[in-house]
């Protein structure tokens, strides 16, 4: 099991994005409607915490910004 990071890097908001991208092309891939629910549903899961990483990771680049 993977441990927490102290803070969250850019990288890994661009990670959940491309996860984001990759579900909601097999979505569109799918035939069965049910499916195609649940992967936009996941898509928009890792999309809401790709913001969260943003956000919370926005006050240290500001920070850094100043110095």
């Amino acid at each position: 099991m993977e441990e927490p990071q102290a803070s969250p890097s850019h990288s890994d908001s661009e990670h959940y994005r491309e996860m984001v991208r990759k579900l909601r092309e097999i979505a569109r891939q799918f035939r069965f409607r049910g499916a195609r629910q649940e992967l936009l549903k996941l898509a928009l899961r890792y999309e809401r915490r790709a913001d969260q990483l943003d956000a919370r990771s926005a006050p240290a680049i500001s920070d850094q910004e100043r110095d």
